[in-house]
């Protein structure tokens, strides 16, 4: 049977039309899918991936909560009389139902200053209250003319619907030690009759004492302006973190001033500067106020030795 030629085109448009229906419900079908993938593997898992940013401020409000409560707590604890000791239930249930001493002391049991909070560290959760260790640091004192001594007190905070409460009274703990020295990397002495020399000690008095315009020794559109205030500031050392190159345009090169300052009391002041100094046509100029000095890539930490009084 011969099939004319408005049918062919009639059986030629159904076909094509059927090939895009075709394609049409694969791609249907394929973001379905993709978003089923997205429904089961990213927000089911990871339901707070949706705000992030709203996650970190509530964490962030949370540690800072628990903090200034158990600041709070800490100052009341060392300050309250045991004849008052019943005021501190607004912070505390547990421990206050301890026997009383014989002799009820009106003399709280410190002088101390303003509180601090050192850490807060997360500590689970218990229902839908959030769990908090948080070290608190004081400067302490047995009477108000006697000298302070830094002490720290641990608390164990809970977090409920943004109310804080401590699960138990403070522990006074040990002080988190001296640290760890960290080597520094400016192991090149610069002469004092260097360019570089005169430059660090022109821009620290201008600094310090405002007493020379500080843009001759700073690089054209520096955030620098000068502290003042001091009488005198003089360079005591300076090195860098690798010899001095040959002074080729844009170099940078990194330095570490130490310095003695006079106050207007006339009392001495010793500082530190690391400082960047970028080489401009061929003079040295200060680029910045490093924030940290350049450690060493060649060490460890090590343990701060602390001579003990």
């Amino acid at each position: 049977m011969t099939v004319s030629k408005i049918w062919r085109r009639r059986l030629t448009c159904v076909g094509g039309y059927a090939r895009r229906a075709g394609t049409a419900l694969v791609a249907l079908g394929a973001a379905l899918g993709l978003a089923c993938a997205v429904k089961v593997f990213v927000l089911e898992q990871h339901p707070d991936n949706a705000d992030i940013a709203a996650l970190a401020a509530r964490v962030d409000n949370q540690r800072a909560a628990a903090g200034d409560f158990a600041a709070d707590f800490v100052s009341a604890v060392l300050t309250t009389p045991a004849k008052q000791r019943a005021s501190l239930q607004r912070f505390v249930t547990v421990g206050l139902d301890a026997p009383a001493p014989q002799v009820m002391s009106s003399t709280p049991p410190a002088v101390i200053s303003t509180p601090k909070v050192w850490s807060v560290i997360a500590a689970g959760a218990t229902g839908d209250a959030d769990l908090y260790s948080v070290t608190v640091s004081v400067q302490e004192r047995p009477y108000a003319s006697a000298v302070a001594s830094p002490a720290f007190y641990r608390v164990p905070v809970s977090l409920w619907h943004y109310q804080p409460r401590a699960l138990d009274m403070p522990a006074r703990i040990s002080d988190p030690g001296p640290g760890a020295e960290i080597k520094l990397s400016y192991a090149h002495p610069v002469p004092t009759n260097s360019q570089i020399y005169a430059l660090v000690s022109g821009f620290i008095s201008s600094y310090l004492t405002a007493s020379a315009p500080l843009d001759r020794y700073v690089v054209a559109g520096s955030w620098l302006t000068p502290v003042g205030g001091y009488r005198s500031a003089v360079v005591t050392t300076l090195a860098t973190d690798r010899e001095v190159p040959n002074p080729a345009p844009g170099t940078l090169l990194h330095v570490r001033a130490t310095v003695t300052a006079q106050t207007s009391q006339f009392a001495t002041v010793d500082f530190c500067y690391p400082l960047t100094v970028e080489n401009s046509g061929g003079t040295w100029m200060v680029a910045d106020i490093d924030l940290i000095p350049q450690p060493s890539g060649d060490s460890m930490p090590a343990p701060a030795a602390v001579a003990h009084s």
